[in-house]
């Protein structure tokens, strides 16, 4: 497969104030988090019209790269939401412009397909198999990795044609272009360490002392992660955290017994660094701790729960009656946050709010039911009053 190999700086540059200038290119990146909090990008590929480049960013400064990711300059991915994360923390911006290849599939009806099943869906060719655990950091890298590499953003193009034709047919690109902005989903996730403690699933259960504890331990546990660049884990194990919430140990001696925490992460002071910030948590009130915007608004009335399931059930229908990726019309959270008109609701806005939304307010207030179609589906059929 015929590619550049970029590691000189000047060279970069030169590549870059050509693809300021193309229409689009596709981009793709290789990166590792194993033993890390922040990716380490290993490798960046870039195609630019008939053209495949594969940049090493252990020898070009990536930075630069933000004026393509600025300027009009349609950037074509796949599955993009980790790679932003790269490109953001490499470029400090976001591209403007963005067609996501597996988000666009599921305006096609796929579901979170994978580079390779669309290309073989909308191109025919079956992509190279490569070994998913390739160190690519070695150098040289050889050439099954960067023919593997190079692959990634081969058939990019051929796949951005196909989808925008079929959701041309379908008037879908509106849909798609607002889905694939990245600022309506992608959060860095250096602006959310006081929202850590709930993506602990163990400690969405705690409440009182024990959540005050757990909030504030995850908050330090995430700015230690990142300053130190090491991954979470390494800092604190979840089991580790959730137990010495519970218990909110007040010497070192409190800390032994609790299950998880073994001595490797109590070194160099830790321990009495994780006391400090058990101090901090007992301080704070239930009311202080902060909570995402899921958990803020009104609370669903005992009387919607129940529809809740039959909401799900009928969106569920509308997505396989046009083709939709179920998940990406609606997910349950969704369907909780339109009922109890929490603002901001996904559903509220947008296609969303136009394919299903505003039937379901129909649905709850009795203007609309839910009835059973004889060839197998559900249907939402308009109530009249007598």
């Amino acid at each position: 497969m015929n590619h550049e190999w970029v590691d000189d700086q000047g060279t970069f540059e030169a590549l870059i104030t050509r693809a300021a200038k193309a229409e689009r290119i596709a981009v793709d990146t290789e990166f590792h988090r194993e033993r890390t909090y922040w990716p380490r990008v290993a490798l960046v590929q870039i195609a630019i019209a008939n053209d495949i480049f594969l940049i090493d960013p252990l020898e070009v400064d990536l930075a630069p790269f933000a004026a393509v990711l600025e300027s009009d300059t349609l950037i074509i991915m796949h599955a993009s939401s980790q790679d932003l994360e790269v490109l953001d923390r490499a470029c400090g911006v976001l591209p403007r412009h963005l067609f996501d290849t597996q988000i666009a599939a599921g305006f096609s009806g796929m579901s979170t397909p994978s580079l390779s099943s669309l290309v073989e869906r909308y191109v025919g060719v079956a992509l190279p198999k490569g070994d998913r655990l390739t160190d690519w950091f070695e150098r040289p890298l050889r050439p099954t990795q960067q023919n593997y590499a190079a692959s990634d953003v081969l058939y990019l193009f051929d796949l951005h044609d196909r989808l925008t034709e079929d959701l041309r047919k379908r008037g879908r690109l509106r849909w798609v272009a607002a889905e694939c902005d990245p600022s309506n989903w992608y959060t860095k996730p250096a602006l959310s360490v006081e929202f850590a403690w709930t993506r602990i699933k163990e400690a969405r259960h705690l409440r009182g002392q024990a959540r005050c504890v757990v909030s504030v331990l995850a908050e330090w546990r995430e700015r230690a992660a990142q300053n130190r660049d090491l991954p979470t884990r390494f800092i604190l194990s979840d089991l580790a955290l959730v137990g010495v919430a519970q218990r909110a140990p007040r010497t070192s001696q409190d800390l032994k017994g609790i299950r998880g925490l073994d001595g490797r992460y109590l070194k160099q002071g830790a321990s009495d660094e994780i006391l400090s910030v058990v101090q901090k948590g007992l301080q704070r009130t239930p009311e202080d701790v902060p909570t995402l915007e899921i958990d803020e608004g009104p609370k669903l009335d005992k009387e919607l729960r129940a529809a809740v399931t039959l909401v799900s059930a009928w969106v569920s229908q509308v997505a396989k009656d046009e083709e939709l990726d179920p998940a990406l019309l609606a997910t349950r959270a969704d369907i909780v946050d339109v009922l109890r008109k929490s603002k901001d609701a996904r559903l509220s806005n947008g296609w969303r709010s136009d394919l299903v939304g505003t039937r379901i307010q129909d649905l709850v207030t009795g203007r609309a039911s839910v009835a059973f179609d004889p060839q197998g589906g559900l249907v939402l059929e308009p109530r009249f009053d007598p």
